[in-house]
Parts: structure tokens; sequence; C-alpha cells
């Protein structure tokens, strides 16, 4: 929980200001490309800043980023900084007659592709609230022209979960929802399993609970700033299932490409022909991104991304290109720089791998790796790969890992103590918590941040309550989190700070994923029961329960045994313990400890038949995961 008295950041060191003083010298920051590409077209500033929902929580706010009017401050790298004034840069943009963009609403952007008859949405944001402000600031500057069709480009939330709003402003809700193949299952299965706990993790990668600031969070690299509000899902009606598929699109033709398990598991470009531009979702960016996600997800496959983007290179390039689209990004105008921008961020991702696996091959250990490979200087100093997202560092870790696990070989790592046991030893073996804080103090004082953080996490897993110890750790990690280049690392550097000096802040805006739980197929929720279930509690327990769900005409049999839970679809066991009548949701609701049985069947909504005790026992199996774990201390 949060302190009472809010313990506040402190001033960059002097060895902070010079590593950032230093970044002057290694970047060209009199380029100015970005900026005037990231201000070309520009048509009107957002009618809304501030978002809020329904019941009056802002949702989106980026009338506090203001901050980043100034030069950058001693306390953020100067590369983030004007990383974080470029992704500032929001309104509706015009990219080339007939194709506009709206940035800053969300944390992806939307575009809009005007077809004959009405206009086609290409994603829909994260939340509903920040769709329906796109659509009406487009709708402001342009014909109100009804939407025609909808394309989402791939399976992850910020790009589809404002689809409700958008279909809004159709004529007809039956218009074309068109989707890669197998969007519908890796957008609903997304985080299914481990959603608890990457949300958790999610707070630390994107601040959302450090104030937007020169000392707190100045972007998340990707976007702006986090947003809140209601997530929502549509079905798709139209799958792209060839890998290259053109189709007509309300008088536009539209060249699909397929790139599946790239940045998303379900994704895909195209090309389109009208308008001589290429769009790359989020395979292409302003940025390096992320093959390993720090919120923790997959690792992704660093050298099929970057073939996905080779290929479509060699697709297009053939091809007349006056823009390249990205949907967390201003464009790129013009086809000798839209091809030149695809090659070297293929070439960043194409390199990461490559170099990573030799050095693996010479038996350098994921940390060794990490620790040495350099970017070649064409690559580094390229702003469009910038890590402000992913890091050099930890995507070389995700690919070794990709490839050979998180084991080193050295048999020492075989089976180490957990973090708490280790930092016990750890304090004893260096002569107790005095000793080692005055060490610590000392390398503070020259500059070793890294090297304190390492120490003294040991020191607070082994004592937490030692208030000088966090206190000093948070020092540590504040000042590496003012040197880092990458939002990501600034941010969970900052939150771990803030979270040892003042706890956990629990005050953080709604989050409404309704939208998709309601659309969840059965085969996931099932497998979430499974992962939910306490296996000692559960040791010599046997049970059989038989469900049928009455709005989808779908029955399961589920079986608790040996602590572990199968189910079968399809079948109703001849001899269960206990069975179930009830609808999808409602299954859901029991399920989850939303509604309890009891509740449900005096509602009318489940009836029961067999032995009740057989199913309050299982439920009484189930965990209930808490959203607020401990990170930074035990």
């Amino acid at each position: 929980m949060i302190s009472k008295v809010f313990n506040s950041s402190k001033s960059a060191t002097s060895f902070t200001k010079k590593a950032n003083l230093a970044v002057y010298e290694s970047l060209n920051f009199d380029d100015r490309q970005d900026f005037e590409d990231a201000n070309r077209g520009f048509i009107a500033p957002l009618k809304s800043t501030i978002i809020k929902d329904h019941s009056g929580e802002v949702v989106w706010d980026i009338e506090k980023l203001e901050f980043l009017n100034d030069a950058a401050p001693e306390t953020v790298n100067p590369s983030l900084w004007r990383n974080a004034q470029l992704q500032a840069i929001s309104g509706l943009f015009e990219v080339v007659e007939g194709i506009y963009q709206v940035r800053g609403q969300s944390i992806a952007t939307t575009f809009f592709f005007e077809g004959k008859q009405g206009v086609i949405v290409c994603d829909a944001l994260g939340s509903t609230e920040s769709a329906e402000a796109a659509m009406e600031l487009y709708y402001q500057h342009r014909p109100k022209k009804p939407v025609s069709a909808i394309i989402i480009s791939q399976s992850h939330a910020d790009h589809f979960g404002g689809i409700q709003a958008v279909l809004k402003y159709a004529e007809n809700p039956a218009i074309p929802i068109i989707v890669p193949q197998h969007f519908t299952k890796e957008a609903l299965s997304e985080n299914v399993l481990l959603g608890t706990i990457m949300a958790r993790r999610a707070e630390y990668q994107f601040g959302k609970n450090i104030p937007d600031g020169s000392e707190g969070s100045v972007s998340i690299g990707i976007g702006n700033t986090m947003s809140s509000g209601t997530t929502s899902f549509a079905l798709p009606t139209i799958e792209i299932e060839n890998e290259i598929q053109t189709m007509e699109i309300d008088g536009v033709t539209f060249e699909f490409l397929l790139t599946p398990n790239t940045e998303a598991p379900a994704e895909m470009h195209f090309y389109v022909r009208e308008y001589k531009a290429l769009f790359v979702s989020e395979n292409a960016n302003q940025l390096m991104h992320q093959i390993y996600s720090v919120r923790g997800a997959k690792t992704r496959d660093a050298l099929h991304w970057a073939n996905s983007l080779d290929k479509t290179i060699d697709l297009f390039e053939q091809e007349e290109i006056d823009a390249l689209l990205m949907i967390h990004a201003w464009p790129v105008w013009g086809k000798e720089r839209a091809l030149g921008h695809l090659k070297l961020q293929r070439d960043l991702y194409k390199y990461m791998h490559d170099q990573t696996v030799r050095l693996a091959n010479h038996g350098y250990t994921m940390e060794e790796i990490a620790d040495s490979i350099k970017l070649p200087k064409a690559l580094d100093t390229y702003w469009g790969n910038r890590g402000y997202y992913g890091t050099v560092k930890h995507n070389s870790k995700g690919i070794y890992n990709y490839y050979l696990g998180y084991y080193s070989a050295n048999p020492s790592d075989l089976d180490p103590l957990p973090q708490v046991e280790t930092g016990l030893k750890y304090v004893d073996y260096m002569g107790g918590t005095s000793a080692i804080l005055e060490k610590a103090k000392a390398d503070f004082e020259n500059g070793e941040y890294r090297w304190v953080a390492q120490v003294l996490k040991n020191v607070v897993m082994a004592d937490p309550e030692n208030t000088e110890a966090k206190n000093l750790l948070a020092d540590a990690y504040e000042q590496l989190g003012y040197q880092a280049e990458s939002a990501n690392w600034r941010n969970i550097y900052l939150v771990g700070a803030s979270e040892l000096r003042n706890g956990i802040n629990k005050d953080l805006s709604p989050l409404d994923v309704s939208g998709i739980i309601n659309h969840m197929p059965i085969e996931d929720f099932l497998k979430l029961i499974a992962v939910k279930l306490h296996g000692l509690k559960a040791e010599g327990k046997k049970i059989t329960l038989n469900v049928s769900l009455t709005d989808i005409n779908q029955n399961f049999s589920i079986y608790l045994d040996n602590s572990v839970l199968i189910h079968k679809a399809g079948k109703l066991d001849a001899n269960p313990d206990v069975s179930l009548t009830l609808e999808r949701l409602t299954f859901f609701g029991v399920g989850l400890g939303l509604i309890s049985p009891q509740q449900a069947a005096v509602a009318g909504k489940l009836i029961v038949s067999g032995d009740q005790a057989k199913l309050d026992e299982f439920l009484s199996l189930l965990d209930d995961f808490q959203r607020y774990h401990n990170i930074v201390t035990p």
C-alpha cells in the first residue's frame, strides 16, 4: 500500500548529468527531418486532450505533457526527450490527399482512407472513448461520409479496442471488418493465462503509477502516454487468409501481405494502389521495437520479423510509393526514403539476431552478450532505430532465450536459490547490512549505479523493512532511469524507486476489458480455470462436472484428478458429481468468483443437478489472482 507521506524525486547527480550531456556528442541533434515529417500535413489540433469515461474518470490526458515544450532537463536522456517531443506532436494530419491520420488520441494512431461512398478506418485505437474522439476530430474537418469498412491490422488491443465506437459511424452495422488470419483467436486469447501478472508488470513498463514530468515518465517510447478506458471488440467479417491477397474496398484497391508471428501473432501489411501508400502496421516504427517485451510476453522471432520486412520490400519496391504509414508513428514520404527506412529497420532486427546467435556459438552467456553487443554506426545513429522501446541489451537476451532458454550452461545457474534466500545469504557473507550499506554508499557516490542496484536488491530482499537500504536502492534506480534512453527502462526504474519510497499506488485509472472477456472463447476460459486450480489444495480430490451452455449450445465435461483439470468438449460424462446448466457469461461469472452459484440460481441463471457441495468444493480450490504483487520487495 502507498504511504501517507510521499517521498519525492531527487535531482540528477554529476554522473547522470555527464552521461546525458555525452549523448549530444554521439547523435546528430541538428537533424530535424523527423520534426518536419511529424508536423507535415497538419490540419487541426486534438479536440479532446482530456477524455473521460461514462463515470467521469479521466482515461486520457495529454495536456499534462506541456512540459515537453522546454529543453531537455538534466534528469532525462536527451535522446528520449527528443522522442517524447515527437510523440507529443498530435492532431489530425493529411498524409496524401484522401489519407488522414489522427495522432495523440491513444497509444496508437488511426488512419482514414477515403473511399467512393464512405471512409475506411484502419485500426480503432485502444478504447471506445479515444476512438470516438478521433472520429469526431476527423468529421469536424472532412466530409461526413459514413464508415464503409474497418481494417484491423493486428491482434493487440491498442489496435482494435475502440471498434464499437467506430461502428457507430456506419450506416450499415454489417460493414466489412477485415483482419489478418487467426485474428479472433489471437486477439481474445492474448494475456488470458497470465493477464494478472502482465498487467502488474505493464504498470512498471508504462509508468502508470508515477507522474508525467521531467522527473517522472516523459514517454512510453511508442506513444506519448498510457490510456485507460473501455476496451471493446467486434467479430470480423473477413479474414485475409492468403499470404498475398488483393481486395477492393469501397472502390479502393488494397493489396494485403500477411506477416504472422512478428510484432503480433496475427498481423498484416498492405499497399493502397490508388493512394500509392504502403502500410506496415507495427513491424516498422520510428524506433527499435521489443523482441522481448519487458512487461512479459512470448519472445518474438527476430529473424522472421526481419524476413517479413524484407518480403514487404521485395513485394512493393516496384510500386509507386508516396508515403510509408506506420501505426505508432508519423509517416515517411517518398519512395527512396520509405524503402530506406524499411531496410534500416530490417537490418536492425537481422543484426541483433545474427550477432546474438554468433556470440552464443562462441560460448558467451546471455548477460555477456547483452553487455558486449554493439550496433554498427549506420544502424545505431539512425534516429528511426534508437532504443526508445526495445533496447539492444534486452532484445539480445530475448533472442538468446528464444533459442537456448534461460540457463547459461554453468552448473551454478542450474538450481540457484530464490531471491529472498539469496539475499539472506548474500548479506550474511558480506558482513551484514551495515557493512554492505557503507560500501554501497561509496559506490553510489562514485556513480556505480548498476552495481549499487544489483547489490542492494539482496539487502532489501533479506530485510524489506530497512528504510535506509530501500531509499539508497531507490536513489540508484532513479539515476539509472534518468540516464535511460528507453522509455520502458526509465519508467521501470522510476516506478521501482517510487514503490520503494512510497509503496504500491493502487489508485490507477480504470481499464474496462469486459468487451473482450464477453467474446472470449470457452476453450480459453477453461484453460484459465485450469491454471487457477491450487494444486496442493486439490491433492487427493476427484470431481467430475458437466457443463451445458444453453445460449451457444455447447457441452463440456470437466475432470479434476491428480491435482489437474482436464476438459472434454462436446460431451457430457455419464456419471458426474454435479451438472450445471447456464449461459456462457454466467459460467464465466461463476468461474471467476463474480457471482456465487447460489446467487445465479436465485436469479434463474443457473440450474444445478447432483451434489451442490461438490460444486462449492470445486470452486473453493480455485485461486483468486490479486493484481498488486510486490516486485521490488519480497
